[in-house]
């Protein structure tokens, strides 16, 4: 009924042809600020911001913080927001990448950090990291009940450390031959249970900052001790 109605408005006041602007989309009935972004954005390819609920989930994440229990800024904040830190030029290319991260990765419940391309600068990764080494749904969903002042937070232990596995890294090349090398693909397993190649990224901050110490050395080969 409601697309029936705005056929009508559109053949009426447009001759038929579905207008290009975020003032005139919304002046159909049933429109809002959102659909007439993403009308503007995908159909017309204009650069306006759209804020679907992944994007605000995204952007929140990255720019905020987590958003649980409550969020921080409204929908209108968020949309200021959105325009702000949009690209010059690249609006369509833009909003369906954080929808498709939004949809894939950061999702509400069960977000793949570790498989995040923007988790250097999010903030809600940062702030899972300080209490476990893997910051992701488990995480996420333990952080909510704390804010819902549900329960205390539980520490990790000791064998999900950074110090843990820094040492089980060195342990491990004390068992190469003098000079061999040993690839971090191959490294993970022996270190880590249930090793996934999501994890890389993490072991390669692990080894970074060993060799960054003077304990091991780094090469494209692989690492081994200095």
């Amino acid at each position: 009924v409601r697309l029936q109605s705005i056929a009508r408005q559109v053949i009426a006041e447009y001759e038929g042809r579905i207008p290009d602007t975020i003032d005139e989309l919304r002046r159909l009935k049933g429109i809002g600020r959102y659909t007439a972004g993403a009308i503007a954005c995908f159909a017309y390819r204009k650069q306006v911001a759209t804020v679907d609920t992944n994007i605000y989930r995204v952007l929140h994440r990255i720019f905020l913080g987590l958003e649980h229990p409550e969020a921080q800024i409204n929908n209108d904040q968020m949309l200021r927001l959105a325009e702000s830190v949009m690209p010059a030029g690249e609006a369509y290319n833009w909003n369906q990448a954080l929808m498709d991260l939004g949809a894939t990765i950061c999702t509400s419940a069960n977000p793949r950090c570790v498989s995040c391309p923007l988790q250097e600068t999010c903030a809600a990764y940062t702030e899972m990291s300080q209490y476990s080494l893997f910051p992701g749904g488990p995480v996420l969903r333990q952080l909510r009940k704390v804010a819902e002042k549900k329960v205390p937070y539980q520490a990790q232990p000791f064998t999900s450390t950074n110090r843990y596995f820094r040492g089980r890294i060195v342990d491990h090349l004390r068992s190469l031959s003098p000079g061999q090398r040993m690839t971090l693909a191959a490294l993970g397993p022996r270190i880590k249970p249930q090793f996934h190649e999501d994890d890389l990224p993490w072991l390669q901050k692990l080894v970074n900052a060993l060799a960054k110490d003077g304990l091991v050395d780094v090469h494209e080969d692989g690492v081994r001790l200095p």
